[in-house]
C-alpha cells in the first residue's frame, strides 16, 4: 500500500491496476467515519484531485464544479453497488452529456476520451469517464467492490471475486470482533 496523503484518497492495494487507480480514488472521495467529504468545497476538491492520478491541472474550481464532480461520483458509486439500476447509469449518461469529449487515438492502437474544452472539471470528468469505459470494456468493472463495513471502493484481486473488506487488518478485523462480541453476549 502507498502511504496516505492528508488531503488525498485512502491508500490503494499495491496490486490495484494502474488503469483503475484514478477511478477508484475519485469514487473514494466520499465521506466516511474516518474521512471527510472531499468535494464539499472547491479548495478541498482541488487538494484531493491533485493526488488522485487523474492528471488534474490544479486550476481553480467553482462550487458548480464540485457539484458536478460529486454527482458523477455518486452515480458511479450507485452503479457499482447495484449494476442493474438503470437510474444510476442514466445519471452517469446525463452527466457525461454535459462534458464535450472527443476520441483520441495513438499508435498501439490505443484510444482514450479527452475533453474538448480547457475547463479543469471537464478534463477530470473526461478522464473518469475514460477510466470507467476502460474498466467496463476490460471486464475489470466486475472486480471493483465496496467494503462491507466502510463502503470504501477497492479492486478485488481474489480468484473467487468474494473479497468483502477494503482491508482485512482494519475493517475485516473490526467486523469479526464485533460479530464475536455479539455472539458472546447471547
Amino acid at each position: 500500500m502507498n502511504p496516505p496523503v492528508a488531503d488525498g484518497p485512502p491508500p490503494l492495494d499495491d496490486d490495484t491496476p494502474v488503469e483503475l487507480r484514478g477511478l477508484i480514488n475519485f469514487i473514494n472521495s466520499r465521506a466516511s467515519a474516518r474521512r471527510p467529504e472531499r468535494f464539499d468545497t472547491p479548495s478541498s476538491a482541488a487538494a484531493f484531485l491533485s493526488h488522485c492520478e487523474l492528471d488534474y491541472d490544479e486550476q481553480t474550481l467553482s462550487a458548480a464544479d464540485t457539484t458536478r464532480l460529486r454527482r458523477l461520483r455518486d452515480a458511479i458509486m450507485r452503479a457499482l453497488e447495484n449494476p442493474t439500476d438503470p437510474n444510476a447509469w442514466n445519471a452517469i449518461n446525463k452527466l457525461a452529456a454535459t462534458t464535450p469529449v472527443r476520441l483520441h487515438t495513438v499508435i498501439g492502437p490505443k484510444a482514450s476520451l479527452q475533453a474538448t474544452r480547457t475547463n479543469s472539471t471537464d478534463a477530470v470528468i473526461a478522464r473518469v469517464l475514460d477510466k470507467l469505459a476502460n474498466a467496463i470494456a476490460t471486464g475489470r468493472w466486475d472486480r471493483l467492490g465496496a467494503c462491507a463495513r466502510c463502503r470504501r471502493v477497492f479492486y478485488d484481486n481474489t480468484r473467487s471475486h468474494t473479497r468483502r473488506w477494503c482491508s482485512y487488518a482494519t475493517c475485516g478485523n473490526r467486523a469479526n470482533v464485533a460479530a464475536y462480541r455479539k455472539r458472546a453476549q447471547q
